[in-house]
């Protein structure tokens, strides 16, 4: 069967590797390239226009420029500054557009480089759809309109241009999928090693990478199964998982060697857990799935009307993964798009999942690429309704799904923030009051510049907005700063004024509400009230006196 139609996905004939070669060199890469850099305009432009014209920060995105700049600009400039919470490789992709900061302040004040670093991974994921859309055999002009559809994307749009690192992380999941795929039908090793480095790269953006990478490893071994020697699928899995397991060796060596803890990511008072502990992130839903198995897989599948089509395609997905005409790629895809979500599960499972709707994007890609495979396998054995049903049938069914997320933003429960943003955005009203991390702090920000002789000890983890918009770094001892412990324990002499936002959600977690709890409340003899800041965190500013330890 697999050498009378020379297309089965997952098989290995030479009429497979022929086509992959006549439609797989300069023409097929220029479409793809040429569609990822209008992408990449695309993306650059509408991040231009969130910051610019509508005043709009992704707040998780503007500290990742943050750890950039202190890399570079801070008192103590040092790559250990970048931090060992989040993953480094954002912040480290960041770095050459930060160093621009002297010339083009924007690309930290405005979160630019955050912007740039996230449009070009985006298009580059892009790159990687089209190919896997080659590589499953998609006709043109089909696999354009869908990568274009997939492009479009409500979500997709916002992620590839607010420099967070969901669609980072999304780049690195196609770019593993592709260099998977084609290994299967080519049995280039150079192919298997690119997926490798993509999961690696992966881990360098998100924690979603570990699970995903197990996932897809074990549907790797899975659909291999029976269709190689078991020492070739063996050497492939080991291939494939060994930069993963190197990259996340060193994340774990580093913790410990900088931070005397090989788990400080995980475990550190401004992680991930510590952050929910404190109650800041939760909603009814989230509660409602605490501790309940059912709850937390109601939970996360509700967020599938992200992009309703995924829920059949699954299904079908899975159905091709067992039978006489199985493919080798239906268990990766199902193993990809379960493991991308596992972690949330076991998050949400045990109270420690933040209630933002962007960690489940992923469902958009894993989705379509899932509908756009069951649409080529049936596409081979109905040959003669390929042009006129399944390929227009896909794409109206992948526009209702991008219509669906339009309409799952706007829903409390699904859309937290992002169904607000992507309103405003579409009705071009500003978003300054309402997703813009700096515009609280600028009573702060003015006051500290206003006088340039105060030497201020304000941890970056919530004091990030003041640090980067003030005119000037080395006023203020931060987080990573190599005094900053001794400053914070023995502030006399050492440092002028204390910055304390008030001990409430996550700021309970700021290392002097820790150090020094009745501070904010002024209940510290050796401290004086210089100036509140009403609003935002509630900053305040304390001087230090001659009494202080």
């Amino acid at each position: 069967m697999a050498a009378k139609t020379g297309s089965l996905i997952g098989t290995d004939t030479p009429s497979v590797r022929n086509r992959l070669h006549r439609t797989g060199p300069a023409h097929s890469i220029s479409v793809h390239t040429a569609t990822a850099l209008a992408f990449f305009v695309l993306y650059g432009a509408l991040g231009f226009y969130l910051t610019f014209h509508l005043h709009y920060y992704a707040g998780d995105a503007a500290s990742r420029v943050g750890n950039a700049y202190y890399v570079l600009f801070s008192r103590n400039p040092h790559l250990g500054a970048i931090g060992f919470i989040w993953n480094p490789l954002p912040s480290l992709l960041e770095l050459p557009f930060v160093a621009l900061y002297p010339l083009i302040p924007s690309m930290v004040t405005h979160v630019l480089a955050g912007v740039l670093v996230s449009a070009i991974l985006a298009a580059w994921g892009i790159a990687n759809f089209g190919r896997i859309l080659d590589n499953f055999g998609v006709p043109r002009p089909w696999q354009t309109i869908i990568v274009i559809l997939y492009g479009l994307n409500p979500l997709i749009l916002l992620y590839s241009a607010n420099g967070m690192s969901d669609i980072m992380l999304i780049s690195c999941v196609l770019g593993a999928y592709s260099g998977l795929f084609d290994y299967i039908q080519t049995h280039s090793l150079a192919r298997l090693a690119a997926a490798g480095f993509w999961m690696a790269a992966a881990l360098g953006m998100r924690y979603e990478a570990v699970p995903f990478a197990a996932f897809v490893i074990l549907g790797f071994a899975a659909g291999q199964w029976g269709k190689v020697s078991s020492a070739q699928w063996k050497g492939g899995a080991i291939i494939l998982g060994a930069p993963i397991v190197v990259s996340g060796g060193l994340w774990l060596y580093f913790n410990w060697l900088i931070m005397k803890s090989p788990l400080y990511f995980l475990l550190s008072n401004y992680g991930n857990v510590a952050q929910t502990a404190t109650g800041a992130y939760f909603t009814h839903a989230t509660t409602m799935a605490e501790h309940s198995l059912g709850g937390s897989m109601v939970y996360i599948g509700h967020f599938m009307a992200f992009f309703w089509p995924i829920v059949p395609a699954l299904l079908l997905t899975v159905g091709s993964s067992f039978g006489k005409f199985r493919d080798s790629r239906a268990p990766i895809l199902v193993g990809g798009t379960l493991g991308l979500v596992s972690m949330e599960l076991v998050g949400v499972y045990l109270g420690h999942l933040g209630q933002w709707d962007r960690y489940f994007i992923s469902y958009i890609p894993n989705g379509l690429l899932m509908l756009a495979f069951i649409a080529s396998r049936f596409s081979q054995r109905m040959t003669s309704f390929k042009p006129y049903i399944l390929w227009p049938l896909a794409c109206i069914i992948t526009v209702s799904g991008n219509v669906g997320t339009i309409a799952a933003v706007q829903s409390r429960t699904l859309g937290h923030s992002d169904g607000s943003i992507i309103d405003m955005a579409w009705r071009t009203h500003s978003l300054k009051y309402v997703s813009n991390p700096f515009t609280k702090d600028l009573p702060v920000i003015r006051y500290i510049d206003q006088h340039p002789r105060m030497l201020v000890v304000a941890d970056s983890f919530e004091d990030w907005p003041i640090i980067v918009r003030s005119r000037n770094a080395h006023q203020f001892i931060i987080t990573s700063d190599y005094d900053f412990n001794s400053v914070l324990n023995n502030p006399r002499g050492q440092v002028t004024d204390m910055l304390v936002p008030k001990p409430q959600g996550v700021a309970k977690l700021d290392a002097i509400n820790v150090q020094w709890p009745t501070l904010w409340a002024g209940k510290l003899p050796w401290t004086k009230l210089v100036k509140s800041f009403p609003g935002g965190n509630n900053y305040r500013l304390y001087k230090v006196t001659s009494s202080a330890p």
